[in-house]
């Protein structure tokens, strides 16, 4: 799998002893473009708890660069509730499907290794040797001596087949496979690779793959258009676009699928189905829309009952 630019190499100094916290901020090593603080960052600003408490030792200001995005506070705002739906989309569907086993592909700095282990939920989150190595180091600063237990990290490339049945193996019982913003920075025949993977992890153990990747674009566009109309919606579009292609030198039309039909193909040649279920099922969760007018929040409650989860099974 290629180099992924979201890894975070934190340098993290200093404990205090019997703390439950770090002593210093984490910095980011300078000479590699992330965007998982970004998501972060965005998840942070719109309030999810233990995205509050991940980002304090994180300075994705410094990645991000508000002063460099000419559309910032638009920009900002729609990513912050894109995010947040995303986020607690994947939570949402773990919840009501009562999973007890959790794996996130591509894990990055995501808070949701806190909201798994709060709640009593086996979380195996994987990545890269340098991310793990992190994580595994401040992640249990953040949790109760009764709820570390439930957290672990595993090094595993998405491509590589040895690597992800490791990361599974020790579950017992039925997965939820879950992977957010990690398909568009795959090559083809990485997410090929993937997906074969994900097939024989849940041929082996049962359970779902649960992600939104596959139409990303139209549940942001949606986002956008009901925010800011069609005309302004383009410009947001374009300058996040930017933000993400400037940290990331991936150009996400080299892959991103053009039609959700050439997706459900892709899946199906890989062995696997696909069901499509609304993003929220229960939208009155998401923080960041708080703030909107009330026919702004009507569209997007009506937004979040669209069927745009894919549930992922062995066919």
């Amino acid at each position: 799998m290629i180099k992924k630019f979201f890894i975070v190499t934190l340098l993290v100094v200093g404990l205090l002893i019997n703390s439950q916290a770090l002593a210093a901020k984490p910095k980011a090593s300078s000479d590699v473009s992330y965007t998982a603080p970004i998501t972060l960052y965005w998840l942070a600003k719109s309030g999810v708890p233990e995205a509050v408490e991940y980002v304090q030792y994180i300075d994705a200001e410094k990645i991000l660069k508000p002063e460099n995005i000419s559309q910032y506070e638009r920009v900002e705002r729609i990513n912050k509730i894109y995010q947040e739906i995303r986020y607690a989309s994947l939570n949402d569907y773990i919840e009501s499907e009562n999973y007890s086993n959790v794996l996130d592909l591509g894990c990055g700095v995501s808070p949701r290794c806190l909201n798994m282990a709060r709640r009593g939920i086996n979380y195996v989150g994987t990545d890269l040797a340098d991310v793990v190595e992190v994580l595994n180091f401040y992640t249990p600063n953040f949790l109760k001596n009764d709820t570390r237990k439930f957290v672990r990290f595993a090094v595993a490339d998405a491509a590589n087949h040895e690597e992800m049945m490791n990361s599974a193996k020790s579950f017992k019982g039925k997965i939820c496979i879950v992977e957010e913003g990690l398909l568009m920075y795959l090559s083809r025949d990485q997410q090929k690779a993937m997906l074969e993977s994900i097939r024989d992890i849940l041929k082996k153990h049962g359970g779902a793959f649960v992600t939104s990747d596959f139409v990303a674009g139209q549940i942001f566009m949606n986002i956008n258009r009901t925010i800011y109309g069609d005309e302004d919606s383009m410009v947001v579009a374009k300058e996040t676009q930017k933000v993400y292609e400037d940290l990331s030198h991936i150009f996400f039309s080299e892959t991103i699928f053009r039609t959700e039909a050439e997706a459900v193909k892709f899946i199906e040649d890989a062995g696997l189905k696909v069901e499509m279920r609304p993003i929220l099922t229960n939208p009155s969760k998401i923080i960041s829309i708080r703030d909107l007018n009330s026919r702004d929040i009507e569209s997007m409650n009506n937004l979040m009952q669209q069927k745009l989860l894919w549930v992922i099974t062995v066919d």
